[in-house]
C-alpha cells in the first residue's frame, strides 16, 4: 500500500518536472513576457492589472487548496495505516482436528474453533443448528417430505 502511494506521488512529481520543462521550452521560444506586455498595451482599457491580480489571487488560493489537501491526505493515510495494523486476520494454513475440529495456536495448544476465531479476529459467534444435524438430533421434528 505504501508502495503505490509513493509511486503514484513519483509519477506526480515527474508530471510536474515534464510540465515545467515544456512550459519553459515553450516560453522560451514564444517569449510569453513580451506576448504578454505588448497585449497590456494595446489594450489598456481593459485593466489588465486587475485580471492579474485576480489570477494572482485564483493561483494563491489554489496553493492554499492544494495545500490542506495534502495535509488531509497525510492525516487520512495516517488513520487507514493505524486501521490495518489493528485488523487481526487469519492467514496461513491453520492445523485442525480432523475428529473434533479443535485449531492448534502457534504455543501448539489446542483450542475450540470458536475461541480461536475470536481471539484471532473481530468477529462474533451465534450458535443454531443446521438442517442436516437438526435431522439427526431431532428426528420427530424434522421428517422428510418424502416420507409423507
Amino acid at each position: 500500500m505504501k508502495r503505490l502511494f509513493r509511486r503514484k506521488v513519483y509519477i506526480e512529481l515527474l508530471l510536474i518536472l515534464v510540465g515545467a520543462v515544456l512550459f519553459y521550452f515553450l516560453s522560451r521560444r514564444m517569449d510569453l513576457l513580451e506576448l504578454i506586455y505588448e497585449f497590456s498595451r494595446s489594450h489598456e482599457s481593459w485593466e489588465l492589472d486587475e485580471f492579474f491580480a485576480m489570477g494572482l489571487f485564483l493561483a494563491l488560493a489554489f496553493f492554499v487548496f492544494a495545500f490542506r489537501r495534502i495535509l488531509d491526505l497525510g492525516k487520512r493515510n495516517k488513520e487507514l495505516n493505524q486501521a490495518i495494523e489493528e485488523i487481526k486476520e487469519l492467514k496461513g494454513i491453520i492445523p485442525i482436528c480432523s475428529s473434533c475440529k479443535k485449531i492448534r495456536d502457534d504455543g501448539g495448544y489446542w483450542h475450540e474453533v470458536e475461541v480461536y476465531v475470536k481471539n484471532h479476529t473481530e468477529a462474533e459467534f451465534s450458535h443454531g443448528l443446521c438442517p442436516d444435524c437438526a435431522k439427526k438430533i431431532y428426528p420427530k421434528s424434522f421428517k422428510d417430505k418424502s416420507e409423507s
